[in-house]
Order: C-alpha cells, then structure tokens, then sequence
C-alpha cells in the first residue's frame, strides 16, 4: 500500500511539472501615482486597437495614461512585459512582481484595464 501511494505521488508530481500554464481571473486593488512623474520610453502599446504611448519611472516601471471620464484625472495603467502566453484570445503580460495579466478596454470608460490573473501549472 505504501508503495502504491508513493508512486501515485511521484505520477502526480511529474504530471504537474511537464502540463501548460493555466490562468483564472484574481481580484486586484487600486493605488494612487503622480502619472507625470514619468518620463516617454519611446515605445507604444496597442490594447483593444488603440495605440497608447508608453511612459517609464526612474525605477523602470512602465504605464500609460488615462483619463477619467468622470473626474477628468490622469491615471497609471501599469504595463508588463509580453509573454509567449495567452488567456481567452489575449495576450498575457508579466509584471515585475511576476504578476500575470491580460489588458482589456472598459465599455463605460473607454480605457484599457489589466485583468490580474493567478498562474498555475495545469
């Protein structure tokens, strides 16, 4: 009996280590940044069809702006880095936490959005 545990373990294991990422949606939380602290990285990202410019910190974190459409206020939308991944048609970024994420365009605002997502080997 404990041989068959052992190697239905090992079967488990070696199963998990050789199977494709999967990824499932994760509740994220919002924080405030002075969006004209960065500086213009020269590079542009397109999300939803739309082109947006690409914006650095000092620290090498990137974003791009928006604006509210009820406050009029800029914001940071944080941006990854592309992975060869993607999840439901887009393509999945990684965050220098190691966050994983896809963009999508708001239907009320018009403004693209990062849908965190939790990675696990599947």
């Amino acid at each position: 009996m404990k041989k068959l545990l052992v190697m239905v373990a090992a079967t488990l294991v070696s199963v998990a280590a050789f199977s494709q990422m999967e990824f499932t949606p994760k509740v994220s939380k919002g924080g405030g940044f002075d969006v004209s602290a960065g500086i213009d990285s020269g590079e542009a990202i397109s999300i939803g069809g739309e082109v947006h410019k690409v914006f650095e910190t000092e620290g090498g974190s990137k974003y791009i702006k928006c604006t509210s459409p009820k406050t009029g206020n800029e914001y940071a939308v944080w941006i990854g880095v592309e992975t060869s991944h993607e999840y439901d048609g887009y393509k999945v970024y990684q965050m220098k936490s190691g966050a994983y994420c896809i963009y999508k365009v708001s239907v009320t605002s018009g403004n693209p959005y990062p849908v965190y997502l939790s990675a696990s080997e599947g």
